[in-house]
């Protein structure tokens, strides 16, 4: 089984992520790359086999083939993408720090809570 993933962020740990993904993940295969940068998107999509590009994060959850997300833009930027892909349902591994303030840390976690999934 193949898991599509999608990577929000085509700076240095963003085309990192997206380079392991690509040749290092059984199992995954990165289907989208976004970055406000739309050359820096396109570019890191090309160099690592996925289908498309983004420059909006929020686009790239929404895509019906990304199944899990990984995120690697700017902090400021994180608790909104983590929340979108909680309304999505899908799996998220968020760079440090998941958000800047303690309140948005703390409603993340609310958040994932009332997924059901949260152990």
């Amino acid at each position: 089984m193949t898991i599509g993933i999608g990577v929000v962020g085509a700076g240095i740990m963003g085309a990192d992520h997206a380079r392991t993904l690509a040749t290092h993940v059984g199992g995954a295969e990165l289907v989208a790359v976004s970055d406000p940068d739309e050359r820096r998107a396109s570019e890191a999509a090309r160099a690592n086999g996925a289908r498309r590009h983004y420059t909006d994060g929020f686009a790239l959850i929404e895509d019906e083939a990304v199944e899990a997300v990984v995120i690697a833009s700017p902090d400021h930027t994180h608790a909104g993408l983590v929340l979108a892909c909680l309304r999505t349902g899908k799996p998220v591994l968020c760079e440090k720090p998941v958000a800047p303030t303690v309140g948005e840390c703390l409603e993340l976690v609310e958040a994932e809570r009332r997924t059901g999934r949260m152990i």
